[in-house]
């Protein structure tokens, strides 16, 4: 019979993982406030900066859609034609997921 684990007690150290990650990411959202003031609003850096989040993005999306093979590819080139086409992310999204989900129950 499978044993569950007991999730109703925590151990000292998840406790503090959790509470360090919490205080970072509140931290950096802080900082990003604090700072965005000082950011260039105008020019090349203006523009550098505008543009990545979608290269950040971009770096942890292709090499996910690459090692998934052929339906994770053909999965990313439908998300693609459909932003582009449809300018709707949620839509854009929802076609790769499908196709990726729908390649997987019959390719295996």
């Amino acid at each position: 019979m499978n044993q569950f684990p007991d999730l109703t007690s925590f151990s000292l150290e998840a406790v503090l993982t959790i509470l360090g990650m919490a205080a970072v990411t509140y931290g950096m959202r802080l900082g990003g406030l604090l700072m965005a003031d000082r950011l260039p609003q105008h020019g090349r850096w203006a523009h550098v900066l505008e543009r990545l989040p979608g290269a950040v993005l971009i770096s942890v999306w292709v090499p996910s859609a690459l090692s998934a093979g052929a339906i994770g590819i053909a999965g990313a080139v439908a998300t693609v034609v459909t932003m582009a086409l449809a300018r709707n992310l949620f839509a854009a999204m929802a076609v790769g997921m499908v196709l990726v989900g729908i390649g997987r129950y019959f390719f295996g």
